[in-house]
C-alpha cells in the first residue's frame, strides 16, 4: 500500500462531520496523512489530522451521501463510505469523555434518573429558506412522548432557533460546544430527536434513539425531502421512529421503548 496524503470532505453540516469521523480514522489506520476540511473541527478531537475550513476545493477524497441518495436499499452512512471508496463500516468511534463541570452537573441534577436528550423544534437543515420545512415534525407528537418519559431527566440541545419549544429540565440551547455534545451523548441513555446531526450522534456512541418523523415529508414536493425516510438515515438496530401524524398510543409505547 502507498500512503497517500488524503484531503477529505463531507458536507457541511455538524452531523456530516460526525459521520465522517470513522471514515478519516480508517484513512488513518491504512497509513495515510489526513487533511479534513470541515467548519467542525472539535468533532475530530483526539484524532491525529489536520482540520482545515470546509472547501468544496482541492479535496481528492469526497465522502457525502447524496451520491446513493436515490438507492433505497442503502443507508447514508454507508453510500458516505462507498463515496470514499471504503469498505462499509459500522458508524462508531472511541470518545475520551471530558471531566468537565458540565458532566458533573448533568450528573448531579439527573438524581440517578435516566437522561434522555432531546432536540426538536428547529428549521429542517438549519436552512432559513424554507426549504424542507416539511420535515419539522409537529409539537403535539414530542409532547406526547415527553409526557411519557417524564420520570426522566430531559437534556434540551440545539443551536439554531426555535420554532417551538420543548419542556425539558435542562435547557442547553446555544451553551454547548462540539466537545460538549460528545460528553452529554456519552453519559446519555438516549435520544428523542427530529431528523438532525442527532441521529449519527446518537448512533456514533450506541444509544437508544427514538427519531419523530414529520408524515408531510414523505409527500414533499422535492424529491431531495422525500427520500429522507426511517430507512435511508437510520443505520443501527439501537434507532427507531415514530410519526407525527401517528395516534398517540403508538407514540407513548415508543417512548416507553426509548425510556
Amino acid at each position: 500500500m502507498t500512503a497517500r496524503d488524503i484531503r477529505i470532505r463531507g458536507g457541511r453540516g455538524l452531523g456530516d462531520s460526525i459521520y465522517l469521523r470513522p471514515i478519516v480514522e480508517y484513512f488513518l489506520r491504512q497509513g495515510h496523512t489526513v487533511t479534513v476540511h470541515s467548519d467542525y473541527p472539535g468533532a475530530f478531537e483526539g484524532v491525529a489530522v489536520e482540520v482545515k475550513p470546509f472547501t468544496r476545493d482541492g479535496i481528492n477524497v469526497l465522502a457525502h451521501y447524496t451520491t446513493g441518495k436515490a438507492n433505497a436499499a442503502t443507508h447514508q452512512f454507508a453510500d458516505m463510505c462507498r463515496s470514499a471508496n471504503v469498505p462499509v463500516m459500522p458508524l462508531s468511534f472511541d470518545w475520551k469523555l471530558r471531566d468537565t463541570p458540565l458532566v458533573a452537573m448533568i450528573h448531579a441534577k439527573a438524581q440517578g434518573r435516566r437522561i434522555i436528550v432531546v432536540h426538536g423544534g428547529r428549521a429542517p437543515m438549519a436552512r432559513t429558506d424554507g426549504f424542507g420545512a416539511e420535515l419539522l415534525p409537529k409539537k403535539e407528537a414530542f409532547d406526547t412522548a415527553l409526557a411519557e418519559l417524564r420520570d426522566c431527566f430531559i437534556v434540551k440541545i440545539g443551536k439554531a432557533e426555535e420554532i417551538y419549544s420543548l419542556d425539558c429540565e435542562l435547557d442547553l440551547n446555544g451553551k454547548t460546544t462540539v466537545q460538549d455534545l460528545f460528553d452529554i451523548a456519552a453519559i446519555a441513555h438516549g435520544f428523542l430527536a427530529q431528523c438532525s446531526y442527532c441521529i449519527p450522534l446518537a448512533e456514533a456512541f450506541d444509544k437508544p434513539l427514538m427519531i419523530v418523523f414529520a408524515a408531510a415529508g414523505f409527500v414533499a414536493p422535492s424529491l431531495f425531502v422525500r427520500q429522507i425516510t426511517p430507512t435511508k438515515v437510520l443505520s443501527k438496530t439501537t434507532s427507531f421512529h415514530v410519526v407525527d401524524e401517528w395516534p398517540a398510543a403508538m407514540i407513548e409505547e415508543a417512548a416507553r421503548a426509548l425510556r
